[in-house]
This record gives structure tokens, C-alpha cells and sequence, in this order.
């Protein structure tokens, strides 16, 4: 067995050295920065009082989405044959990445909440702009966690644990800094338990992360569906952040992930120049399949009708009736109900299928 899906399975991670070129870095530190600094520039023009909100995730850490028109998508690193060796290895069902972005620790900010990113399976891979050291904010990370318990094999079905037990099963360890260099990439269950730690230097540590998810069947959406998703997403956001409420930003964000969720993509928005998807080979255009292509005969390999549209719309229609009441009543039990009915919807039509 390939030794990356080996620890993968085993530790719910894996650090694959020198897989990527430091020219190709370096052309992505071209692409990437400029970016970064116009996505800081408009989120904080959404506030009055712009040093309100020191960046849009947790205390001085950013996550921004990557575009499909720049070599962040075009050089294909996603889908490399030694990144695609290890999914093929770890997956039991075809899969599809989903979110294309980045998660920058900037000077400042302070650990996480010591968590999982998700109860389901799905793999992140990370490649780091910049070394990531205990100095600017590596991740620490409890291997063996992603498993429901230290004898158990590795299983690609949920595990269960509450925030509390979270706490409680990583407190008994000890936790392991994910010390990365620049070139190198990190493949990590998204069961694993982790947070971010404080960046102590004078400069920002990005990385690119992408996440795959299980997508069993070759079934979406329509465009036309998503997108009214995606504008409902918008018109949270324009009406949340003014106030400065955590509960209303939260609901917006956490609608926005939902939506690309049902999506299995996030490039409906942002969708992949023809000549972008002409340059990227068969592994990359299988692993992007779920996203809007200039190119007509790539969006044809989805299905997308009625049915497959009906459960977003009603998810859609649900949350704008939420919003609106949780926009108007200040307690914080209206948020909690409305944003578990919400994930646990999602989680039932997901068993549906």
C-alpha cells in the first residue's frame, strides 16, 4: 500500500515532501497575494467601523476563495498523480473537490478552538506560500482522532462527537505541531482533531486548501438553482455584517457553505475559462466535473433537472424565512435551532441519496 494512505488512514494525515516546484510557488505568491490584499479591502469596507472585525475567520485568520481564471487552478497541483494515488486510496466512493481557496494565519491571531472540521469524511490537502512553523502558526494536530477510537480501523462513516467530547478526547493527548516547508503539502482527514495556533511573526502564513468530498453520483443542481442560492448567501451577508451580530454572520456563512455543499462545488460563481479547463489534464477536469465550465460538452457530464434542484430550493426558501426571524430576535436560542435544523436537513437528504 502506498505509504501516504497508509498514515493517512492511520494518524489522519500525511506530509508529502517536495511535491511541488518552488518556481510553480512562486508563481502562485504572484497570484496570491494581490488577491489577498483586495479581499481584505472589501470585507472591511462592509463595516462602519472598519476595525471592527479583524478578518472574516476567528481573530486575525482569513479564508478566501481562489479564482478559476489564475495558475492557482490552471497548474492542476490538486490533482497531481501523487495527490490522486492517495484519494483513490482513501476514498470508497468517487469524489469531488469542492472548495478551492485558502486559510491565512495573519500576525495576531490566537489558537482555535480545539475542534474537527466536520463529523463526515473528507480530505483537505493544504500546501503552505510560505514555511509554517510554531513561529507564524502551524497547525497542531491530535493524530489518531479522525478514527472513533485509538483500536479502531480506519471507516469512512461519520463519527459522532459532540464539541464537549472533542474537548475531552484531546485533552487525554498530545497534540503534534504540523511543521510544514515551502514546497511541501499536507493531507488531512477532516474528522481529524486540530486548531490553529497563534502567528507570532511580522507576516502572514497562507496556505492553499482544497476539500474533497464524497460525490457517489454524477447529479447537481441546476446553475440557475445554485445561483439563487448563492445571491440569497449575498443578500445575508450585505444585510449581517452592518450589524456586527456573530449570530447573523454565522447563519450567512454557515447558509454559504450549504449551498456549495449541494453544489459539490464552489466554481458555479467563479466559473473555469475554457482555456483554463483546455490546459488540465483528466484527473483535474474529473475532481472540478461538478463546477460551471465556459466549455458546454464539461457541464454536460452532470445531471441537473428538477429533482436533483428540489432539495436546495426548499433549503433556500427555509433559510430566507430563518434569516428573517433570526434578523429580528436577538436571542441567541433562534440562531442554535435554526442552524441545527439546517445541518441536520442537509444530513438527511445527503442518507436520502
Amino acid at each position: 500500500m502506498n505509504p501516504h494512505v497508509s498514515q493517512l488512514k492511520k494518524d489522519g494525515f500525511c506530509l508529502v515532501e517536495s511535491a511541488i516546484p518552488m518556481d510553480t510557488i512562486e508563481q502562485f505568491k504572484h497570484d496570491f497575494y494581490p488577491l489577498f490584499e483586495d479581499k481584505k479591502t472589501q470585507f472591511r469596507s462592509q463595516f462602519k467601523d472598519r476595525s471592527k472585525y479583524s478578518a472574516n475567520h476567528d481573530i486575525n485568520r482569513w479564508n478566501m476563495l481562489l479564482p478559476s481564471n489564475s495558475v492557482l487552478l490552471s497548474s492542476g497541483f490538486y490533482a497531481s498523480p501523487e495527490i490522486m494515488s492517495v484519494l483513490r486510496g482513501v476514498f470508497d466512493t468517487p469524489f469531488a473537490l469542492t472548495f478551492f481557496s485558502s486559510d491565512i494565519a495573519s500576525p495576531g491571531s490566537t489558537y482555535q478552538t480545539i475542534h474537527q472540521d466536520g463529523n463526515d469524511f473528507a480530505i483537505a490537502l493544504n500546501v503552505p506560500l510560505v514555511d509554517s512553523t510554531r513561529k507564524n502558526g502551524s497547525t497542531q494536530i491530535f493524530p489518531g482522532t479522525h478514527r472513533v477510537s485509538n483500536e479502531a480501523s480506519f471507516s469512512t462513516a461519520p463519527n459522532e462527537f459532540t464539541d464537549q467530547e472533542v474537548e475531552e478526547r484531546a485533552a487525554k493527548l498530545t497534540p503534534l505541531h504540523l511543521d510544514v516547508k515551502c514546497g511541501d503539502l499536507t493531507l488531512r482527514d477532516l474528522r481529524l482533531i486540530h486548531r490553529g495556533t497563534p502567528n507570532h511573526s511580522a507576516v502572514d502564513r497562507p496556505y492553499l486548501s482544497s476539500i474533497y468530498l464524497p460525490s457517489p453520483e454524477d447529479a447537481a443542481p441546476t446553475f440557475e438553482t445554485i445561483e439563487a442560492g448563492l445571491a440569497a448567501f449575498a443578500e445575508f451577508k450585505q444585510r449581517a455584517f452592518p450589524t456586527g451580530r456573530a449570530d447573523l454572520i454565522d447563519f450567512a456563512n454557515s447558509f454559504g457553505r450549504l449551498v456549495m455543499g449541494y453544489s459539490h462545488s464552489d466554481r458555479v460563481q467563479r466559473p473555469i475559462p475554457k482555456q483554463v479547463s483546455d490546459a488540465l489534464n483528466e484527473d483535474a477536469r474529473y475532481v472540478l466535473r461538478f463546477a460551471k465550465f465556459e466549455d458546454a460538452k464539461l457541464n454536460a457530464r452532470i445531471r441537473r433537472d428538477g429533482q436533483t434542484s428540489a432539495p436546495l430550493a426548499e433549503q433556500i426558501a427555509l433559510a430566507r424565512k430563518e434569516f428573517n426571524t433570526l434578523y429580528q430576535w436577538d436571542e441567541e436560542h433562534a440562531y442554535d435551532q435554526a442552524l441545527n435544523h439546517m445541518i441536520k436537513s442537509l444530513g438527511e437528504d445527503e442518507e436520502e441519496e
